[in-house]
């Protein structure tokens, strides 16, 4: 009997809430980069980053001047800046001083958190969020191209608290404080995201949906079986909404329809299994509910944009060179 690949949830496993399917579907991982201390005058550039970067003041205040908007952004002390733009900064202390090139900074240092300038009555923490390549593309889309959380926003709670926390482990250097960092990092995201989506600021899409809780029962279904070919009116019946209000209210949340959703979720499923070694297209086919290799081929195409076999020759080719 063919065995289904582990991305396929048994139905006899706890269910989980769709966020963190969403963040596993992507291959999210929180990394937590370090970052600097300093006093006196300083100014640095920083490239346009590739990935989805957050930042963190532990202590002081700063300026950030982000390439593309007129006005640069005032940092104080448990603020948090979240950057999804692939535009470059410069984070100083006074944005007229001359700015160092990141990369001279960072390059060869012994420590995840080097000093600039004069003093250490600022600190600057920071990570990103590492993604696949399509799964960063997913996680971009749903993200305004900054986000700006103050003092006053992430102070109380748990996102303060986590602020205080990772600023408290980064100074320690006590034994394992880089993993509690990077665990702590990968908390403060998730936090930055939940009180993003509460905001009610989010535009429509994946992250959007994954949290609104009409479609949870119905998002439960389409993740845990997303081989199964699930009708509308079965997804309408486990929200408790009538077919049309449900397929209304799954388009205004998520910007397109329930089985359009689930055709796209099946297909983000398959690029990720067709990157493991051993993975086959007929196998990863027949997992996320077609019955013929050439229909899966087809509707892969539609939605990502190349053949599967293109996603399996990437990444034999990405283990080829690492050996």
């Amino acid at each position: 009997m063919r065995q289904r690949p582990d991305f396929v949830r048994q139905s006899s496993e706890m269910p989980r809430d769709a966020l963190s399917q969403t963040l596993e579907l992507v291959d999210a991982r929180t990394i937590y980069a370090g970052g600097f201390f300093g006093g006196g005058g300083w100014s640095i550039r920083f490239p346009p980053p590739r990935k989805i970067k957050f930042f963190v003041v532990g202590r002081g205040a700063c300026r950030l001047a982000l390439d593309g908007t007129e006005k640069p952004f005032d940092l104080e002390q448990g603020d948090v800046f979240l950057l999804t733009r692939n535009a470059g900064f410069t984070v100083a202390s006074d944005l007229s001083l001359d700015s160092q090139p990141a990369h001279e900074i960072f390059t060869g240092a012994r420590s995840p958190i080097v000093p600039v300038g004069e003093g250490d009555d600022f600190l600057f923490l920071g990570g990103h969020l590492d993604t696949d390549h399509a799964g960063g593309r997913l996680m971009m889309e749903s993200l305004p191209d900054y986000l700006h959380l103050t003092a006053a926003e992430s102070g109380t709670g748990r996102l303060g608290a986590l602020i205080r926390e990772l600023v408290e482990e980064a100074a320690s250097r006590t034994p394992g404080a880089d993993m509690a960092c990077s665990s702590l990092a990968h908390l403060l995201l998730i936090q930055i995201l939940r009180r993003h989506l509460s905001s009610g600021a989010v535009e429509t899409g994946w992250l959007r949906a994954a949290c609104d809780e009409r479609l949870a029962p119905a998002l439960a279904l389409m993740h845990g079986e997303p081989s199964r070919n699930w009708s509308l009116v079965e997804l309408a019946r486990a929200s408790a909404m009538s077919r049309t209000a449900f397929a209304q209210h799954f388009r205004a949340v998520a910007g397109l329809p329930p089985l359009t959703y689930l055709t796209e979720w099946r297909m983000r499923q398959a690029e990720r299994a067709l990157r493991k070694q051993g993975s086959s297209v007929a196998n990863v086919a027949h997992a996320v509910g077609y019955g013929s290799e050439a229909a899966f081929s087809t509707a892969f195409k539609r939605v990502m944009g190349h053949s599967p076999r293109r996603s399996a020759e990437a990444s034999r080719t990405t283990v080829d060179v690492a050996d």
